[in-house]
């Protein structure tokens, strides 16, 4: 080996090293000798046996594709058929366990004119944790919405409710503010569980130890409400306890 082969060989081994490090999978596909070449690490990624093995003049490089990406990425391969650069993502079904990844793959489709494609090069990327954290990311934005859709249809309830039996505007401050307090309190214990629900003694506690503290006691058995009877039974012990607080005990 002379010393340019020698320098050659010496860059190639740098730029697979820099690939791995990147956590990127290297292929090829040999029109010419029509089999595909797979590196170590993208045969973790892929579930594909390393080496080489027959292409099947292009369709072995898709038979693995999800079947909703396959139409897809055929049309790109299509596409590539006088050569050209491509960055697809799409699905895959590892052949060797069955489980479904997201990877992004990027390369070229080198080719010689007045001839068709003549070799395929590329990298593969793992984006399955990026594209689960999307879906639950856009998960989380749609119940968010819900559920401030719901709060603010609540509040415009109780804004109503509040303005029928009330006179004066000092009244309707007065009365609407610590309803939305009570409203508030019990988000705040619903956010604590993650919105799962609330446990009864934290809304006894949260409403009537606020409003009268040291004259309130409640015993009974370990009940946890769902979100929905947990903002009901907060408004309910507010009111309870603000008529107590005028006119009762309190």
């Amino acid at each position: 080996m002379n010393a340019r082969e020698q320098g050659r060989s010496e860059e190639h081994r740098r730029l697979e090293m820099a690939v791995e490090s990147a956590g990127l999978g290297q292929f090829a596909w040999d029109a010419g000798r029509d089999v595909l070449i797979i590196s170590p690490r993208l045969s973790q990624i892929s579930g594909l046996p390393a080496g080489e093995m027959p292409a099947g003049q292009g369709p072995r490089l898709i038979q693995h594709v999800h079947p909703d990406d396959r139409a897809a990425t055929e049309a790109l391969i299509l596409s590539l058929q006088k050569g050209g650069r491509f960055d697809h993502e799409f699905r895959l079904i590892r052949p060797d366990d069955g489980r479904t990844v997201w990877l992004r793959c990027a390369g070229v489709m080198s080719a010689e004119p007045g001839r068709e494609r003549i070799g395929l090069t590329g990298v593969l990327e793992d984006t399955t944790a990026r594209r689960v954290d999307e879906d639950q990311r856009q998960i989380l934005m749609a119940e968010l919405d819900h559920r401030v859709k719901n709060v603010l249809s609540a509040v415009q309830a109780l804004a109503i409710q509040t303005a029928k039996r009330t006179t004066s505007l000092d009244a309707f401050m007065e009365n609407f503010g610590g309803r939305l307090k009570s409203m508030a309190s019990a988000n705040e214990l619903l956010t604590a569980a993650r919105w799962r629900g609330a446990a009864i003694e934290h809304i006894a506690a949260a409403e009537l130890s606020a409003m009268a503290p040291g004259q309130t006691h409640w015993e009974g058995p370990e009940l946890f409400l769902t979100p929905r009877a947990a903002n009901a039974l907060s408004l309910g012990l507010h009111e309870l306890a603000a008529n107590a607080v005028k006119f009762g005990a309190l």
